[in-house]
């Protein structure tokens, strides 16, 4: 089984980053998805031996000159992610069915299955509360019987759950 922690728009602010990171065990992927994406480069200790992948906020230097990619694909075990910062960038005609969508930006977290795209919003962790949203992150376990993914405030409860096959 992977288990993947998802956060996004951190803002510098590493007290709630190192927060999350510190309350899931067992994380295999770390995904950022954008405004200061940097922040996770500070915590070591938290993210040794996991893989991390990343994308740009929309104010990223690598994002507006085009240097670094606004979109990631990455597949694990079956399942293919799209990471992105803006769900703007994303053109839903061109996902392949059952595809999972991860995005930032709006500081809202959010779980959706429309059609075969399940998307995902971790929310944020800018502070502890942001454009009237409690700070949040989003972990997913892949399992050979289903996909889930829970929605949990800083303090690790789980607020919001959703699962796929």
């Amino acid at each position: 089984m992977n288990k993947i922690i998802v956060i996004s728009d951190t803002h510098g602010n590493q007290k709630l980053l190192r927060k999350a990171l510190s309350k899931e065990e067992n994380i295999s992927h770390i995904f950022h998805l954008g405004d200061n994406y940097e922040d996770i480069e500070n915590n070591l200790d938290l993210t040794d031996g996991k893989i991390i992948y990343r994308v740009p906020g929309i104010y990223h230097s690598g994002y507006i000159t085009r240097k670094l990619p606004a979109i990631l694909e990455i597949n694990i075990e079956d399942k293919t992610f799209f990471l992105v910062h803006n769900i703007q960038d994303i053109v839903p005609i061109n996902l392949p069915p059952k595809s999972i969508v991860l995005f930032g930006h709006s500081h809202h977290p959010e779980l959706n299955l429309d059609g075969n795209v399940f998307s995902a919003n971790p929310g944020h962790l800018k502070k502890d509360n942001d454009r009237n949203s409690d700070a949040s992150y989003l972990v997913i376990e892949i399992s050979k019987k289903e996909t889930t993914f829970k929605l949990k405030n800083i303090w690790g409860d789980v607020f919001k759950k959703d699962s796929i096959k």
